[in-house]
């Protein structure tokens, strides 16, 4: 992601925001809220690459598991409220037989 700079180097908020597709606001506010590290040099913000992705990586989002399996090829179909496919398996966990 950041492969044109080096770890090292240091990044402007704006640089920031402009990089991940924020505002310059929200980066400020990461940095106030202590997420995202900064290091104030010459009273200006300066954020590190390795800061940045670190940031990044600590936000990333798990997909949340299902309580339902999915079939074998991969989808379901929606069931329908009084569908004939819910009726079906209703009666196989009663034990119905056909």
């Amino acid at each position: 992601m950041l492969d044109q700079r080096t770890r090292s180097e240091f990044m402007s908020p704006k640089e920031i925001a402009e990089l991940c597709g924020l505002s310059a606001r929200a980066v400020y506010r990461a940095i106030a809220r202590g997420e995202l590290r900064a290091s104030k040099i010459c009273g200006r913000l300066r954020s590190r690459v390795l800061d940045v992705e670190d940031w990044i990586e600590r936000n990333v989002v798990e997909p949340v598991p299902t309580s339902k399996q999915l079939p074998p090829n991969g989808w379901a179909a929606p069931e329908s409220r009084g569908s004939l496919r819910r009726l079906l398996r209703s009666q196989e966990r009663a034990g119905y037989e056909h």
